[in-house]
């Protein structure tokens, strides 16, 4: 798969970006953002980005600290048919994204360098390993890992930007543009690592929201995500009774993210990092609806989105004005190829 039809050139020489994952969406699709945009950030035309899923070894993913001491032989076994496509294509870049790959990425890196390929590794979000393992490790600012090699952003990394909101919004049915202003897209998460949705909790979000939409008039865009429990949706449209709103079916075309560009506000529930994230590029005000209480790193990740002016909590009414956009994948990839140019 080949998620950009540009390419790009790494370092003078006509190669591969790969994005390595298990699969994991929010990690494949972080990093694949980030490979996207590297090639997006030149007009040479001479490289392309692969998309490469594989099972990583049990091995790799729970023992990483013991992959910079394992010979090579050894590598070879546990990363499989992907070493011989490392010794094949000499990838320029490759890009991992979670803690379930850094293990690989520390594999690919050894093996590349024993075999004499010089390819770069990018790792994406804190492995709690030293830094030194990656070439570049790419970490959320709330967490604690830095080091010459580190690069730090406030959100997740994502693909969206205006223009893309501005032309996937243009292709929107009947259903969602015929809703009356004000219009509030809810972007609904559901279980995670974290916690699972109650049944309780499903009725609290869909009154709390019915609430809002009560108070503020604001018609309500409800798009539910694969995580998102079926009974949230059906309590929701319960509660909202004979008020606006349209829902996404999931047999239709996703309206997201168009339906970033035709609403006057979002709400987040608050599990998701990458919904968040994604909504901030719009500037947009942003309110995140709490399961519970966030704590952790997640909550680490709110209180610093609250206090640069991102996001806010959902109260009941709409904010007049906008918040703060955020839009860091520019500054993420001058910094990456600065490093890579070393």
């Amino acid at each position: 798969m080949t998620p950009s039809g540009k390419n790009t050139k790494i370092n003078g020489a006509n190669s591969q970006i790969w994005v390595v994952s298990d699969g994991t969406a929010g990690m494949r699709l972080q990093a694949i953002a980030l490979g996207d945009a590297l090639v997006g950030a030149n007009i040479t035309n001479q490289t392309s980005l692969a998309d490469i899923i594989i099972t990583p070894s049990c091995w790799l993913r729970h023992l990483p600290r013991l992959v910079p001491f394992l010979p090579k032989a050894l590598l070879s076994s546990l990363l499989g048919s992907i070493a011989t496509r490392l010794n094949q294509d000499k990838p320029a870049v490759i890009i991992t994204c979670g803690r379930r790959m850094a293990g690989t990425s520390i594999a690919l890196n050894h093996l590349s360098k024993a075999n004499g390929a010089g390819t770069r590794t990018i790792h994406i979000q804190d492995p709690r390993l030293p830094p030194h393992y990656f070439d570049i490790l790419i970490v959320p600012q709330h967490d604690p890992a830095r080091g010459p090699n580190v690069l730090t952003s406030m959100a997740s990394l994502n693909r969206l930007d205006k223009s893309k909101i501005a032309d996937a919004a243009n292709q929107l049915g009947d259903k969602w543009t015929g809703l009356p202003a004000p219009r509030v897209a809810v972007l609904l998460g559901g279980a995670n690592r974290r916690y699972g949705i109650s049944a309780i909790m499903a009725k609290d979000m869909a009154k709390r929201l019915a609430d809002f939409a009560t108070k503020t008039g604001a018609s309500l865009a409800l798009i539910p995500s694969r995580r998102t429990p079926a009974n949230l949706v059906a309590h929701l449209t319960a509660a909202l009774g004979p008020l606006p709103y349209a829902v996404m079916d999931q047999a239709e075309n996703n309206p997201y993210p168009g339906i970033l560009g035709l609403v006057d506000a979002v709400i987040v529930t608050s599990d998701s990092v990458n919904m968040i994230s994604e909504a901030t590029v719009t500037g947009l005000p942003i309110l995140i609806a709490e399961w519970q209480s966030e704590t952790g790193r997640i909550g680490a990740f709110h209180d610093a989105m609250m206090t640069a002016g991102h996001i806010a909590p959902l109260r009941d009414h709409l904010p007049q004005k906008g918040f703060a956009p955020l839009f860091e994948m520019p500054a993420i990839v001058k910094s990456v190829l600065a490093r890579l140019d070393r």
